[in-house]
């Protein structure tokens, strides 16, 4: 907390003096409108030309700005012309701006950069900050669902979660599938704890054109994440607030009392029909419990986001203070997070700039999980897995008020799991850079950024003395603890030359130079015979005999040298090419540098003389671009031999017994990094005034050299029965489609709407040995996935089911059957046709990675009223049902099963009561394909007469409806599985829920 005071400190005394040090200026009003329709522009760019001072304009298309004399404003707008007014005499500026003829003039953010859209040649995707606030989300990754093709995001209902990101397909088996994330040049693991308000925009770089720059650790795509700076002129003040409840999405119908008593009764009967029932059908006081309903409640989220932001044109500041809590439909799950942020730049002379981004930010979680994996994890959510399979004839409580139980299963009462489960997770990180710009001869620009974080983690999980049955029990009191500490400071120093010769020929040479070094050290404790009490849940105060403890740590560096080069001819003909050297500690010294290149080129067809003004095009550009990138995303130490205490050696003339050591692990002397190599080819276009944007790219990215932990015999002796190497290819290819309009009308009803779409394919090409990798254990001692040579990775492969066996002649006259099969259930398909069901017969059912995935994105403003919305589904995947191939005896079943076989009721698809292990199979394969509606928005702005005399600039009132609706096939709780995972991610299994929101919020501007 000291830490903290002193920083909130700082804080207060740069805005304080940023404020006090404005200059008296000349101020400057006006208005810019639509020179078409007359009506006002908001967020028209409004900077003196030259500086970084500026502004931009409202609702209303009105504009403030403190500018010197003599100055000259320019006035810009992406989609519309650019406007420079000298500002000379005046004080009162109103300006039309026209439509563009040249669309895709945006800016976008490169890797060490900033490019125009129309210049880039490889692939890149902005979502600007404004989109993401629209939804009401924690990360700004969640919010991008829909938003961007390409770019699949797999979002959890758990509080405090991130969530899985996958840019073009899944192209490793080791699970380091995640893209690199870059937050103002400073690279990092997580980004929950930015603040989604703090955003200016989300660059997504997708091939390899455009990741190569970021070399051994871009495989998977870059995010570039830009936070908001100050503009010059007088102190603005930002409020934004929402509040609303979140439920369940989608609940699984379970069987009642009734249902569970006769399946369970006929199950046993069918086996033995003289065997005595498990349950009383005639009871007249057994419960009926809904063990959803009763682990479950009505989430509470809400958010609260300020900012100030100013400055002069030597200065600007920009302060900002978030709080995040959602109170989830889990019992007991809690998370919060404060955030604060501080970017100032400080203009020295003309030619240099200083300026830094600090952040800050503390989170806390009961029941929720952590980020990080060094540190306890809480087993909370298995509580709906047990609220699945628990009998609905177990009360809650029994009338003593000690919890109900049967011993006629193995399930746990899971509102006593979580009654008696105490996990609390908390944790700080403070993120900053340090930059400083220099321009000479208006030519070179050299930029040095130091960037640091540091992350302290400590979580804790208590587990109390209780009994609610022989089964769920804990007799002795104990106390797990883990502390995780880490620090990175990254140094980034680029020179960047630009020119521009004859007026045709535009060169940009970038050269760098980057070091990094990471630290991390993790510290797991435990204690039995620990007090209950929550003020007592510290080490100390548990029994010292009982401790144990383990502690390891790493240190890894990284050296690298990036360079660039950017040609434009005559804005028609473009070429970039990149590459980086990059070094890594984490592989044996001689496989320690990796060189990454790419090249990249475009032809701005629109822009030829001979067809200027000549087709309905106002804007077409196409791209090719071929390139490498490398993931080593993995143990630090991987490389190295692991020793341990062996057995004791009698050794000299006396024979003492010596401690010996024992190897525990094979390495592969030769490990390096995954290496991706792809190709891009794209066309972008615009039509209709610029009002129909669109793009069209098809991509095929090998992942060569793919790390695994390939199996290894048994006469190598008592080491892990597997090693790390590279011996696997992994292929992602696709097609990628985005289409958006825009409208301003005459009227002042003024729309869009936008869709994309993604069509990817992927496949194992290769894997040594041609051994296929067999995962998906789900409890049975049964495995449900295979990755093999020509198919998807993580693939189903299982046992096909061909209808039910409905009489004893039918079972009779089979031979290919599972041993003690009777009527009512499944026949199996013998694929090789050898007369015997076994692992053989295995068929490959599908996968979890969607064929396609598309988003549609749309809105109006409208006399003060704004609507948006944003549609997602993805479709040819396939799910397994984890919770229902798990169930073993006298667990409860879902409403489904009241069809099932009889020899009264002949189904062919529901198969009979039974407590028989089930095996895996196509009858738990279910579709993944969904369609939900994942965002509704109405909002109303007050005029500006009715809030102006209040001294408020804007103020805005809206509602949302989050994950509105959705359509989809799978029986269980959501086909959207975060697993992190690729060879087993499709299972599911104790997952939670997604959820649906209903908030109100408000909007102040001052």
């Amino acid at each position: 907390m000291k830490t903290l005071g002193y920083f909130l400190t700082v804080i207060w005394l740069v805005v304080s003096g940023s404020i006090q040090a404005q200059d008296q200026q000349v101020t400057i009003t006006g208005k810019v409108v639509n020179k078409a329709d007359k009506q006002g522009l908001p967020g028209v760019n409004v900077l003196v030309r030259g500086t970084t001072t500026g502004t931009a304009t409202d609702v209303e298309g009105n504009y403030k700005i403190n500018v010197p004399s003599g100055a000259v404003l320019q006035f810009s707008m992406i989609g519309m012309t650019t406007q420079e007014v000298p500002v000379g005499n005046q004080t009162t500026i109103n300006v039309e701006l026209a439509d563009d003829a040249r669309a895709l003039q945006e800016v976008v953010v490169v890797g060490y950069g900033t490019q125009r859209k129309i210049d880039v040649t490889g692939s890149v995707a902005q979502v600007k900050g404004e989109e993401l606030v629209r939804q009401p989300v924690l990360s700004a990754t969640q919010a991008l669902q829909s938003k961007v093709a390409g770019v699949q995001i797999i979002n959890s209902g758990a509080p405090g979660q991130a969530p899985t990101v996958r840019i073009r397909g899944t192209g490793t088996l080791l699970g380091g599938a995640d893209p690199l994330y870059v937050v103002d040049g400073i690279i990092t693991e997580d980004i929950r704890n930015i603040n989604t308000s703090d955003i200016t925009s989300v660059d997504i770089l997708k091939d390899a054109s455009a990741t190569a720059i970021y070399g051994v650790r871009a495989a998977n795509g870059v995010v570039l994440i830009t936070t908001k700076r100050g503009k010059s002129g007088a102190p603005t003040v930002s409020y934004d607030a929402y509040v609303g409840v979140r439920t369940p999405a989608y609940r699984v119908k379970m069987a009642d009392a009734q249902l569970f008593t006769q399946y369970n009764n006929e199950a046993v009967r069918y086996d033995d029909p003289t065997a005595t029932l498990p349950f009383d059908p005639a009871a007249t006081n057994a419960a009926n419990t809904d063990w959803f309903k009763a682990i479950t409640r009505t989430g509470i989220q809400q958010n609260h986001s300020l900012s100030v932001s100013g400055g002069t044109d030597k200065t600007t500041y920009l302060f900002s203070a978030g709080y995040f809590s959602e109170k989830g439909i889990l019992k007991g799950t809690d998370y919060n997070r404060l955030t604060l942020r501080l970017n100032n730049e400080y203009t020295l002379s003309p030619v240099l700039k200083l300026g830094h981004n600090l952040s800050l930010a503390n989170d806390n979680s009961d029941l929720t999980g952590t980020s990080d994996p060094a540190i306890p994890s809480t087993t909370a959510y298995s509580a709906f897995t047990n609220a699945y399979k628990q009998a609905p004839v177990v009360p809650i409580r029994n009338a003593n008020g000690t919890y109900g139980f049967t011993a006629r299963n193995n399930v746990a009462n899971p509102v006593a799991q979580l009654d008696y489960t105490n996990y609390n997770a908390k944790g700080l990180r403070l993120q900053g850079s340090f930059y400083g710009n220099l321009t000479l001869l208006k030519k070179i620009t050299v930029l040095s950024n130091f960037g640091i974080e540091s992350n302290a983690n400590r979580a804790y999980n208590y587990d109390p003395v209780y009994q609610v049955s022989a089964n769920q029990r804990n007799l002795t009191s104990s106390l797990n603890v883990g502390r995780s500490t880490s620090s990175r400071w990254l140094w980034t120093n680029t020179a960047e030359y630009t020119n521009t010769f004859a007026k045709q020929h535009t060169v940009k040479i970038l050269g760098g130079y980057v070091v990094e070094r990471f630290q991390n050290n993790i510290l797991q404790s435990a204690r039995q015979d620990v007090p209950p009490q929550s003020n007592y849940f510290y080490l100390n105060t548990g029994n010292a005999s009982s401790a144990t403890n383990s502690e390891v740590g790493s240190i890894q560096t990284r050296q690298s040298y990036i360079g660039r080069v950017n040609y434009n001819f005559a804005d028609r003909y473009l070429f970039t090419g990149t590459a980086r050297y990059d070094g890594s500690s984490k592989f044996p010294t001689n496989n320690r540098w990796g060189f990454f290149p790419s090249l990249g080129a475009g032809w701005v067809i629109s822009e030829e003389p001979f067809l200027r003004g000549k087709t309905p095009f106002d804007q077409l550009k196409a791209r090719v671009s071929w390139g490498k990138t490398g993931n080593d995303r993995i143990d630090p130490s991987a490389f190295q031999y692991t020793i341990a205490s062996g057995l004791d050696y009698p050794l000299g003339p006396n024979q003492t017994l010596q401690q010996g050591r024992t190897i525990t692990n094979l390495i592969d002397p030769n490990l390096h990094w995954e290496v991706t190599t792809g190709t891009d080819i794209g066309l972008e276009f615009a039509l209709a005034k610029n009002r129909l944007t669109g793009e069209f790219t098809y991509y095929n990215k090998l992942t060569s050299d793919a790390l695994f932990q390939r199996p290894i015999d048994a006469i190598f002796g008592d080491v892990d029965a597997a090693y790390l190497t590279n011996a696997a290819s992994v292929r992602n290819r696709g097609f990628e489609f985005a289409l958006n309009w825009r409208n301003n009308s005459t009227s002042g009803f003024n729309y869009n709407i936008g869709a994309n779409a993604t069509i990817n394919r992927n496949r194992l090409e290769d894997v040594q040995g041609g051994l296929p990798i067999n995962e998906g254990g789900i409890g049975n001692g049964q495995y449900t996935t295979r990755t093999a040579v020509g198919q998807p990775v993580g693939s189903f492969w299982v046992w096909q089911t061909d209808g039910i066996f409905q009489t004893q002649e039918q079972v009779n006259n089979t031979a290919a059957k599972i041993q003690g099969t009777k009527p009512g259930d499944f026949r199996y398909v013998d694929q090789n046709g050898d007369g015997v069901i076994d692992d053989n017969d295995r068929v490959f059912v599908g996968s979890y990675q969607p064929k396609l995935y598309f988003g549609i994105n749309g809105g109006f403003t409208y006399d003060g009223f704004d609507f948006s919305t944003d549609w997602y589904a993805n479709f040819g995947n396939k799910v397994y049902n984890g919770k229902k191939a798990q169930r073993f005896g006298n667990e409860n079943i879902e409403a489904s099963r009241a069809d099932r076989w009889t020899s009264t009721n002949p189904s062919n698809t529901e198969p009979r009561a039974s407590n028989s292990v089930p095996i895996s199979s196509t009858y738990y394969v279910e579709s993944g394909s969904f369609f939900r509606i994942n965002n509704i928005t109405l909002g109303y702005t007050l005029p500006k007469e009715l809030v102006s005399s209040l001294k408020v600039n804007r103020v805005r009132f809206y509602v949302t409806a989050q994950n509105a609706l959705t359509i989809k096939a799978f029986s269980g709780y959501t086909p959207e599985l975060p697993g992190s995972n690729p060879l087993n991610a499709g299972i599911e299994l104790g997952t939670y829920p997604v959820t649906s929101a209903y908030l109100a919020g408000l909007n102040i501007g001052f």
